[in-house]
């Protein structure tokens, strides 16, 4: 299955999809939903995430290493 995301103005409540030349299908599937405030569009016309942190983080520090696991991994039982 090919997919293609797309985000493109409405003139006059009108949606206009150009397809590439490589979609070759006989029938299509169109969802269609409003674009969220955190979507951006980078100059190549591909929507990215804005992604923002949980307020509940706010005030959060990390300390020590975040990156090495926790627990030794002779500790792990999946392992043995």
């Amino acid at each position: 299955m090919e997919a293609i995301r797309q985000i493109t103005q409405l003139e006059n409540d009108i949606l206009t999809l150009r397809l590439p030349a490589s979609f070759k299908a006989r029938q299509v599937e169109v969802i269609v939903m409003l674009v969220e405030e955190s979507v951006m569009v980078n100059e190549d016309g591909v929507a990215e995430a804005r992604r923002r942190p949980s307020p509940k983080l706010k005030g959060t520090r990390i300390i020590g290493d975040i990156m090495s696991p926790a627990v030794p991994e002779a500790d792990w039982d999946v392992l043995k």
